[in-house]
């Protein structure tokens, strides 16, 4: 069924169910700590943290990073390789520059005041319209609606809408249904209640509809479709990378890269060159002056991200001569006050480990 026009076939059971969905939250909502308050730093915080990324993993990160950056005026001083340690772990790292340069906007532009107006918000370098609407309306509780994959579940099921959800003419038409939505709700409560409905009751795979509180109005319930719903199309190929990393020792030292790259820039990394070819590799450097002696044979790795993937053959080296200016000689021990992303960090680990017991 594609609905061409946004129409409620029922006012009434139409505002009932808004008054049925807020009052199942404020029941069975979960306590987490960024819920204990509406201050809109720490909301700004936390839908930030969960940008692609699960609630179980981002409370340890909240309460860490809300400890250590109380303020924004924390925030926009914070030292930024400081910040990436702080989040080492949660990916996506772009996010956490942005909201580094959007602090450093708040203090600038708002007096350190976190902004209340809908067009300031999503001024913040790194607010996008999700977040600047979920920050308005669970903040401020105004009217502004925060649109998201759980959102459009939720919605689509309920509609009974089997168009394709990553058309962007479909997710907006789900955006103007969630907007009419908020506008007769309270705020506050709607915004929560709609995300914490698609996380626990409207899952994506066996929704729990015996327990929804929109279960007598849903299409897709009354139909028996909602397994059907929304369309699931075949996701895009994630092109492969291949690259020889090298853990390379010099005494009681190693190497580190900083990226500069936009993917994962800022954090830490072993050097590693894109190629399946170890040889390949030796030669390129020693063509630089640089001479490894390879002493551990290869261990392989991956790491997916939405986009990409990394199969990384892992080689343990000793600095025989030369270095690369790119490289950055730390001691053995500072290793874990590098930040790194969790691609690399799983090497972290395994190198402590042959340092200790090799």
């Amino acid at each position: 069924m594609i609905l061409s026009n946004i129409v409620v076939w029922d006012r009434w059971h139409y505002n009932m169910d808004i008054y049925k969905l807020e009052a199942w939250y404020l029941k069975n909502q979960r306590k987490l700590p960024f819920r204990e308050s509406k201050n809109s730093y720490h909301i700004w915080v936390s839908e930030v943290m969960l940008q692609q990324t699960q609630v179980d993993t981002v409370l340890p990160y909240f309460s860490k990073f809300i400890e250590k950056y109380p303020t924004v005026l924390d925030l926009a001083n914070a030292n930024e390789e400081e910040l990436h340690k702080t989040v080492e772990g949660l990916g996506y790292y772009r996010r956490f520059r942005m909201m580094h340069q959007a602090a450093i906007t708040i203090m600038r532009d708002f007096k350190g005041v976190f902004p209340d107006q809908y067009e300031h918000v999503r001024s913040l370098p790194g607010v996008g319209a999700y977040t600047a609407g979920a920050i308005m309306s669970i903040a401020y509780n105004q009217p502004f609606s925060a649109t998201d994959g759980n959102v459009i579940r939720v919605l689509a099921r309920y509609l009974g809408d089997d168009q394709d959800m990553r058309l962007e003419k479909n997710k907006k038409r789900m955006d103007i249904y969630q907007q009419q939505m908020i506008e007769k709700a309270t705020p506050w409560i709607y915004t929560q209640a709609i995300m914490e409905l698609g996380a626990l009751i409207c899952r994506p795979r066996q929704p729990k509809c015996d327990l929804c509180p929109l279960q007598e109005h849903c299409q897709s319930y009354q139909q028996d479709i909602q397994d059907q719903i929304p369309l699931i199309t075949r996701p895009l190929k994630t092109k492969v990378y291949h690259y020889i990393t090298l853990v390379i020792e010099d005494q009681e030292a190693i190497y580190l890269r900083k990226r500069h790259e936009e993917l994962l820039k800022g954090m830490y990394e072993y050097p590693q060159y894109e190629s399946e070819s170890l040889n390949f590799v030796l030669n390129e450097l020693e063509q630089q002056g640089i001479v490894l002696d390879i002493y551990e044979e290869k261990t392989a790795f991956k790491h997916v991200f939405s986009h990409q993937t990394w199969l990384m053959d892992v080689y343990h080296a000793r600095r025989i001569k030369g270095s690369h200016p790119e490289w950055i000689r730390i001691s053995k021990h500072d290793i874990f006050n590098y930040p790194m992303a969790i691609a690399h960090r799983k090497i972290k680990l395994t190198s402590i480990i042959w340092w200790v017991f090799y």
